[in-house]
């Protein structure tokens, strides 16, 4: 749904998004034990490109040249209590870039992040929407803290120079390879803020979102080392959302718009997500706008068992549709459950 997610998040990854949302937690208490995601670069949408593989180095290097390579899995189990949600973050992601056909460079991005966020919504104001409620209003501030050590790479190695081949030629195993090519480890502790407004009549809400993320978490403390090596940061960001859903026993839709980054310079459409879904009480199509990309998929929801399975694209040129990096992702949530006491 293009990510965007700002007014819509009452899943397993609300406090990503936006912590205000937890005052739409219509149960007493949510659990999600499972709920693992894999992400990879879609060689689907360039098949050609590997007819034939080299298998000489400059043969590989041609064909990958400006490719983005992209593979990641998390998982983030977690529970809601009330209007209070707590998850725990367990996270792969490394991403690839070679450049510059003159001067070949590899940019590496390797990120292993475990931590904690957790966070809570507190209704404010003379609305109020039960979890059984059909009509009213309600608006909700949340604040949240999060916990990451991430330890990572975060470079650019020339191919023409000696010492990346020297590391790979070694005879010392790829931690300590890893290692001598820049391997650090920080951590952080950051704040997440947020407000939200719900509408709420029969089958239909209008929602509105406004969440500021990453609060303090945008540089990590990294031990002192001789060339000065970083994890890669976390950008604080100011997010604007809002929200149409209807839900019934026949049907259920979703029409959602995210404006990103408001403190941030960047182009009109970076900041522009929009996400769609339509279908049935058991499963639903999906379609989004992510910052000049498309995304689309198809969700299952029945009883204990969630997933989701799509492609999306991502910006990794570091500006607006410079170089896209084409992706797909596998979802799986099992054994969620939900009480009232």
């Amino acid at each position: 749904m293009g990510d965007a997610w700002t007014a819509v998040n009452t899943d397993e990854y609300t406090l990503f998004y936006n912590p205000a949302s937890m005052g739409r937690h219509s149960r007493d208490f949510t659990f999600y034990p499972f709920n693992p995601t894999v992400t990879g670069t879609n060689v689907l949408s360039d098949m050609d490109k590997f007819d034939n593989f080299p298998d000489t180095p400059s043969g590989v290097a041609d064909v990958i040249m400006d490719y983005p390579v992209h593979i990641g899995t998390n998982i983030t189990p977690g529970f809601k209590l009330f209007n209070f949600g707590f998850s725990l973050i367990a996270s792969e992601q490394a991403d690839i870039l070679l450049r510059n056909r003159i001067h070949p460079t590899l940019d590496v991005d390797y990120r292993s992040d475990r931590g904690f966020v957790m966070g809570v919504g507190i209704p404010i104001g003379p609305g109020r929407i039960g979890g059984k409620s059909t009509s009213g209003q309600q608006t909700t501030v949340g604040i949240g803290a999060k916990y990451i050590k991430r330890k990572g790479l975060f470079d650019g190695y020339s191919l023409t120079g000696t010492d990346l081949l020297d590391y790979i030629n070694s005879e010392e195993d790829m931690d300590a390879i890893i290692r001598k090519l820049g391997l650090v480890e920080g951590s952080a502790w950051g704040f997440d803020a947020g407000l939200e407004h719900v509408i709420r009549s029969g089958s239909n809400q209008i929602i509105f979102g406004l969440a500021a993320l990453d609060i303090t978490t945008t540089d990590f403390e990294v031990p002192s080392n001789d060339e000065n090596k970083t994890v890669a940061p976390n950008k604080d960001q100011v997010n604007l959302g809002a929200a149409w859903m209807h839900r019934s026993e026949l049907f259920k839709g979703t029409f959602s718009l995210d404006i990103r980054g408001l403190t941030q310079e960047m182009e009109t459409m970076e900041r522009v997500r929009l996400g769609l879904e339509l279908g049935t009480a058991g499963v639903s199509a999906l379609a989004g706008f992510n910052a000049g990309y498309l995304s689309y998929g198809v969700a299952v929801d029945v009883g204990m068992l969630k997933a989701t399975a799509g492609f999306y694209g991502v910006e990794v040129g570091g500006a607006y549709r410079r170089t896209e990096s084409e992706r797909f992702v596998i979802y799986l949530s099992l054994f969620d459950f939900s009480f009232d006491a």
